[in-house]
């Protein structure tokens, strides 16, 4: 990957996802997950039940993230529901919370 491809966004190397790349990998993985990675987004998804659902993880414009659950039916991105899990929060902060704050954002994605 080159060098302008990884620094996305703001904070340093690898912009706002530098820290969390590695950690939403194996999370993704362990949860059978696709992860996309985005210069302006990370989306974690998957289908279960008729829908196309996903958590994404997003700048919020003043150097920290927001995470959102989601979900749509599949090929219509018309029925898109959201739920905002956790808004404003410094990528350090995430980082050390990463697994209950996807956790959490798994079960919302699934309720929607």
């Amino acid at each position: 990957m080159a060098a302008d491809q990884r620094r996305v966004g703001v904070g340093g190397e690898g912009g706002p996802f530098g820290a969390l790349d590695g950690k939403l990998n194996i999370y993704a993985l362990a949860n059978g997950m696709d992860l996309i990675k985005e210069p302006g987004r990370r989306r974690l998804g998957w289908y279960r039940e008729g829908m196309e659902r996903a958590i994404d993880v997003e700048p919020s414009g003043d150097g920290t993230l927001s995470v959102t659950a989601l979900c749509w039916k599949t090929n219509d991105p018309t029925t898109e529901r959201r739920a905002p899990q956790r808004e404003g929060v410094s990528p350090e902060d995430l980082g050390a919370d990463l697994s209950a704050t996807l956790e959490a954002a798994l079960e919302a994605a699934n309720a929607l």
